[in-house]
């Protein structure tokens, strides 16, 4: 699934397009196509199972663009299929100023971190049923950081729930060619996930659009990665979270770079066996190595890879 539009700026002539694979993605089929509601746009959308039935979240929201999601109006929404082909009408999830973010199932609760609009703060929203969410802790909360995307994931033995905290820090920062590159750790206990303590922050990395997942007990991030330049040149690259995953120091290694250039990231991923994932993000066209600015305001692809991590190392 991803979205398509004009370009990265928020509009209302996007919609999103769901695909489906029968031989572990090497082709893919258009099953359906999804418009924005009327005069809004819709992005960053994620599957997730609830049941025989498949979710999609995603973030409606009013067209424009102001940094930090300012006067976003974001309203995140939930629609389901059993086929893949006919879904449910959209619905919201949340309240109006929040952008849920990936969707994790755990002992039988679907969690999700939101966001505020104005990138204020992050908070832990959950459900029984993937369609009816109680607003829970914050997460993190100092809006000088600039927090946003938390991608969430649990410890190999469930007991912690790891958050990765996006930060895109001051003004100078914000664009991530410049200052400090920063992602905020944070952890949460079970069985009640009440309370987050962010302890660490792994610096000269910011994690944009992550989606973690796990090879055995390996925990694999995919990101925007930063390079620091007057140009500002970005990637998609592939991560490992080393350390202590149950709840204590952790760092990240970066493993490798995907093709990709301009405006980058926001991938997918899905296990097809023996250490091998199907992984799709989008890029702009690698002619030229463009920078973000110039990819931001252009026409992207969506690009698949192949990756076998049953050739890493120890």
């Amino acid at each position: 699934m991803h979205r398509t539009a004009g370009s990265q700026v928020l509009g209302p002539n996007s919609s999103l397009r769901v695909y489906r694979s029968a031989d572990h993605g090497k082709t893919f089929e258009l099953q359906s196509i999804i418009p924005a509601p009327a005069d809004r746009d819709i992005r960053d959308p994620s599957f997730f199972k609830v049941g025989r039935q498949l979710h999609i979240k995603a973030i409606t929201r009013l067209p424009g663009f102001e940094l930090r999601d300012n006067h976003a109006g974001s309203i995140s929404v939930e629609t389901h299929s059993a086929d893949g082909r006919h879904w449910s009408p959209r619905k919201p999830i949340g309240p109006e100023g929040w952008g849920f973010w990936r969707v994790v199932q755990h002992g039988g609760t679907y969690y999700s971190a939101a966001y505020e609009d104005g990138d204020l703060r992050v908070v832990l929203y959950r459900s029984h049923n993937g369609t009816t969410w109680t607003k829970g802790p914050q997460i993190y909360g100092v809006s000088k950081d600039t927090p946003l995307e938390t991608e969430l994931a649990f410890s190999p033995s469930g007991k912690s729930m790891l958050g990765l905290v996006r930060m895109d820090g001051n003004d100078f920062e914000l664009l991530g060619n410049r200052g400090r590159l920063r992602t905020k750790v944070c952890w949460a206990k079970a069985p009640s996930f009440s309370k987050f303590t962010c302890p660490q922050t792994l610096n000269g990395v910011r994690l944009d659009g992550a989606v973690a997942f796990y090879y055995g007990k390996r925990l694999m991030v995919i990101a925007r990665k930063h390079i620091v330049s007057a140009d500002y040149k970005k990637r998609t690259a592939l991560y490992e979270i080393k350390g202590n995953l149950e709840g204590g120091r952790i760092r990240a290694v970066e493993l490798g770079e995907f093709p990709s250039a301009g405006d980058t990231s926001y991938a997918g991923v899905a296990p097809i066996g023996h250490g091998r994932f199907v992984v799709t993000y989008y890029s702009s066209p690698l002619a030229g190595d463009p920078g973000w600015l110039d990819g931001f305001i252009g026409q992207t692809d969506i690009w698949k890879a192949t990756i076998d991590l049953s050739k890493l190392g120890r």
